[in-house]
């Protein structure tokens, strides 16, 4: 009994073996890490928010999700395989060299970096086996076209899909890959989205950086980083346009017994687009208020400096003499009158480098006029 129980399922005298079991890759798991980064970043400021009083919960809230939804957004855009998609439902050839067909789900997703293709049977157990394959076709990291055909000198994804056809992968996948892998007269749709996802990539990640920066300057100098998040929205539609315009030839279908593939453009696209103009209105807006309405902008993004200088200026004297003047202040001027005596009282002063700010001519008759450039360079006493 015992020597059965060491014998079991081992051939010979060798160790245990099990059958291979294939599994189906069911999500993206760097685009899931992204997701589930961004989600607990955001819970994390719900979290805090109870702490904070009055209307700066709402003013925290707002900055805090547009800040981490602009980056999130640029990030999985990036790393997003949707930016042009299609799907068809079909009855097709199952492997090369056979007659047998199964009917199927095939789907054709294209990223800035990478092909993703499904098939998926409907039922996916169809001829004795599981029916749901994901493969992926890189560009990267050489970004290269390489030589044409399949030598060890071609391209990233002409040699993956040779790799691919010594594995036997089914003959849709290989079908849809191949559309890819020929570069020669006006059949060159590889070279065309690996070259537009080439500057798109390139475009997406020069908007990164000047989103920091945007989000650095909002605590130093709102207008600034207004200037950044505008040109974080430039990149985004910049990566769109020349997504858009650098693909040349003819569309991309992909033909099959009882269908066509033609693609459109993906969430990832478009979740790119959003956010672009999303980054411009909230550039133009922040500059538009903080031109006229500052000390609401400030109390917005609680720059406390610049809300104290504001507070100040109220409570500044409204007149006092200096050297023989009576100095009055209004708005942006100040009014001078000559009277005899050379002693300084009153509510405040002008310091001795504030006077030489000041452009005046002689007297020549009480009152006159006198223009101080900002009304900051005045000091209380």
């Amino acid at each position: 009994m015992s020597e059965h129980l060491f014998t079991a399922f081992r051939n010979g005298n060798g160790p245990t073996q099990y059958e291979e079991q294939h599994t189906p890759v069911t999500a993206d798991v760097l685009l899931s890490g992204l997701v589930y980064c961004t989600l607990l970043l955001m819970l994390a400021g719900v979290v805090v928010l109870p702490g904070i009083r009055g209307k700066k919960r709402l003013y925290c809230a707002v900055r805090g999700f547009l800040t981490i939804y602009v980056g999130a957004t640029i990030v999985i855009a990036i790393f997003g395989q949707e930016w042009a998609v299609s799907t068809i439902h079909t009855q097709t050839r199952y492997r090369a060299g056979t007659d047998q067909s199964i009917e199927a789900d095939v789907g054709v997703k294209i990223g800035l970096q990478s092909i993703n293709i499904t098939l998926k049977g409907t039922p996916e157990n169809q001829l004795n086996e599981q029916i749901n394959y994901n493969e992926r076709f890189a560009w990267t990291p050489s970004w290269s076209q390489g030589r044409n055909y399949y030598s060890p000198f071609s391209g990233q994804i002409n040699q993956e899909f040779r790799d691919g056809q010594y594995r036997g992968l089914p003959y849709p996948i290989l079908w849809i890959a191949e559309y890819f892998t020929i570069d020669a007269e006006n059949i060159r749709w590889g070279r065309s989205y690996r070259m537009s996802g080439y500057y798109a990539y390139i475009m997406m990640w020069s908007a990164f950086p000047t989103w920091i920066i945007a989000n650095i300057l909002l605590f130093m100098v709102i207008n600034y980083a207004a200037y950044f998040m505008i040109l974080t929205g430039v990149w985004l539609l910049l990566a769109n346009f020349l997504y858009i315009i650098i693909r040349w030839g003819s569309e991309l279908n992909i033909p099959f017994d009882d269908g066509v593939l033609v693609f459109r453009y993906g969430w990832s696209f478009w979740i790119a687009f959003s956010t672009g103009w999303l980054c411009l209105v909230y550039g133009c807006t922040v500059l538009v208020c903080n031109k006229y309405w500052p000390e609401k902008t400030a109390e917005f993004f609680d720059d406390y400096d610049r809300r104290g200088r504001k507070g100040d200026h109220k409570k500044m004297a409204s007149s006092w003499t200096l050297n023989g003047y009576q100095v009055q202040r209004s708005n942006t001027a100040i009014v001078m009158e000559t009277f005899n005596g050379n002693s300084m009282t009153g509510n405040g002063n002008i310091s001795e480098s504030d006077k030489s700010h000041c452009q005046y001519n002689p007297p020549q008759s009480e009152p006159m006029q006198l223009s101080i450039p900002d009304p900051d360079d005045i000091q209380e006493t």
